[in-house]
């Protein structure tokens, strides 16, 4: 989803520079609702990794002829229907392992370490485009925007008066231990008059459920049963956001909702994490402070206390979170 985000403002940038020019965009369809509604975008192609679901969609792709085609991320399944493109060039950023049969002439290289979103608009900077910014664009339709105020309602709960809980992740590695989630989520109700909306995707259900019956009810709820597009609309209306590094914490950076990113540094089975996946290259670009606060550490170990190079070893302490929560609630007071 992150990855998915991360190409809207180099989209932004082709229309600003460009604006007879049409934009297609392929991509998975269990994204399609981050880009309903955006009017950069001319048409939405669904793109499967199955060969022959490939084959299904290519006419769609084959009705027009295209200026260029911008790889902004691919998995290596992408490569069947590249020759079928009809285009004058394609450029991608990903090293040639990654998308077998692209000619190291059309791979962007980039001499040190950069953020996912200036990738992409290094692609732009190939073909003599401008850009317009690094903020992701995140565009709400009304429908959804009214099916998340008829879940407040039904709930008990009003905009700005909660805070969303992520709870998910892509991987068990970025997903928080449930017992601190629930920590903290107790500790928040203590110290706090908001409210709990619980999140996350289809990997966060169980989770979600468990957390939940530790908790409240009246002043806790999960949204994990509601669409991607008002899942969006909610986290919109939120005082602010909670969420490990995943999707949904992208999307708190596109609708500028104040987030607290938990980045994980040691994940289970001791899995420690590339620096060139860390916050660094894949948080917060150029987000305001007063928008933004990353915490890094162990999702798994107790020990606390050593030094910088022993980063890993500290784990992201439930008490470090809500202090987090009450500046951000001081400072928008």
């Amino acid at each position: 989803m992150g990855d998915t985000l991360w190409g809207t403002p180099a989209i932004r940038g082709i229309k600003k520079a460009l604006p007879q020019v049409e934009i297609d965009l392929i991509l998975q369809p269990q994204w399609s609702d981050l880009f309903f509604g955006n009017k950069n975008i001319r048409r939405l192609i669904s793109y499967h990794s199955q060969w022959y679901r490939q084959i299904i969609g290519l006419p769609k792709m084959l009705q027009s002829r295209y200026d260029h085609v911008l790889i902004f991320h691919a998995n290596r399944n992408i490569s069947r229907i590249l020759p079928w493109l009809r285009c004058k060039s394609i450029l991608s950023h990903q090293y040639p392992d990654s998308i077998p049969g692209i000619p190291i002439n059309q791979i962007v290289r980039f001499e040190k370490p950069v953020h996912g979103i200036m990738r992409r608009l290094g692609l732009l900077e190939k073909i003599q485009i401008p850009s317009n910014g690094t903020h992701m664009d995140l565009f709400l339709n009304d429908n959804d925007q009214a099916e998340a105020f008829l879940f407040l309602k039904k709930n008990h709960m009003a905009p700005k008066e909660f805070i969303y809980i992520n709870a998910g992740g892509s991987s068990p590695y970025k997903q928080w231990p449930v017992d601190k989630l629930i920590s903290l989520t107790k500790l928040i109700l203590q110290n706090t008059p908001l409210t709990i909306v619980l999140g996350g995707g289809p990997e966060a259900v169980d989770r979600v459920v468990s957390i939940e019956k530790q908790l409240d009810k009246q002043r806790v709820t999960r949204a994990t049963h509601l669409s991607l597009g008002i899942n969006c609309a909610l986290i919109a209306k939120a005082r602010m956001l909670i969420s490990p590094d995943s999707g949904p914490m992208h999307i708190g950076f596109a609708l500028k909702v104040p987030t607290i990113s938990l980045f994980w540094s040691t994940g289970s089975q001791n899995t420690i994490r590339n620096e060139l996946n860390g916050s660094k290259y894949c948080g917060p670009l150029e987000i305001d402070k007063s928008l933004s606060t990353v915490l890094y550490g162990n999702f798994k170990g107790e020990k606390k206390g050593y030094g910088p190079g022993h980063l890993h070893l500290n784990p992201i302490l439930v008490s470090e979170v809500l202090e987090k929560v009450l500046d951000f609630l001081k400072m928008r007071a």
